[in-house]
């Protein structure tokens, strides 16, 4: 039996089936939101929506693991968010974000922690000219994967003896702060910051640290 063909089979259908999972979710949010924002427009109940893409980066220390090794450095990420407007002060939606951390310190390059969670948020905002204020907070789920080399190469094809890889879920809890600015009549640019507080089944998940976003927002 060909072990090498099995294998990737297995990875080849776990990557699809997982893919096809994540756009499934997408695409039922997506027609979540259009049908609670049609329902809403009908009904006056929403005054707006908006929603766009950030990048992000920011710096995380601290760890959770039994090898005594303290993760640290600047960690960069992207992703977004999509919120309804309630009120004139009032939104709430959704939003999730991919972070990486990439390892050198006391550890062989290649090495890294990777954080994604996602949730559902709220914040409060204020119009001050061109300026919108908020501060709010998203509450939701994620994972970390943390994979630690410390002897060998990223470079080579040798089998790694001084390796680690380990998955951790946790409880997300975000609160942010931050401004938008109007650029034009649907065109917002955003600045914001926040610290992750992600806790798992031992309390709360390390590394953390803050971290500050940028990126653009479509409002109507």
């Amino acid at each position: 039996m060909d072990y090498g063909s099995v294998f990737l089979v297995i990875t080849f259908f776990h990557i699809t089936f997982a893919t096809v999972m994540k756009i499934r979710i997408y695409i039922i949010i997506t027609l979540l939101l259009s049908t609670l924002l049609c329902g809403a427009q009908e009904k006056k109940v929403i005054k707006g929506f908006s929603g766009g893409m950030m990048l992000h980066t920011g710096y995380m220390f601290s760890g959770d693991n039994p090898y005594n090794y303290n993760p640290k450095g600047a960690t960069f990420g992207i992703g977004g968010c999509a919120k309804l407007h309630f009120t004139d002060h009032f939104r709430a939606g959704f939003e999730g974000y991919f972070s990486t951390v990439g390892l050198h310190n006391e550890i062989k390059s290649g090495s890294h922690n990777k954080m994604f969670w996602t949730g559902a948020l709220a914040d409060w905002f204020w119009k001050i000219g061109k300026f919108y204020p908020y501060v709010g907070v998203t509450v939701g789920g994620g994972m970390e994967t943390a994979y630690y080399m410390f002897e060998g190469d990223k470079y080579d094809w040798e089998f790694e003896s001084k390796a680690v890889f380990h998955k951790q879920p946790f409880f997300a809890v975000d609160p942010y702060i931050g401004v938008e600015y109007k650029v034009g009549e649907a065109l917002r640019l955003t600045l914001k910051t926040d610290w992750l507080c992600a806790i798992n089944s031992t309390g709360l998940n390390r590394p953390l640290g803050p971290r500050v976003y940028f990126g653009f927002i479509f409002a109507h």
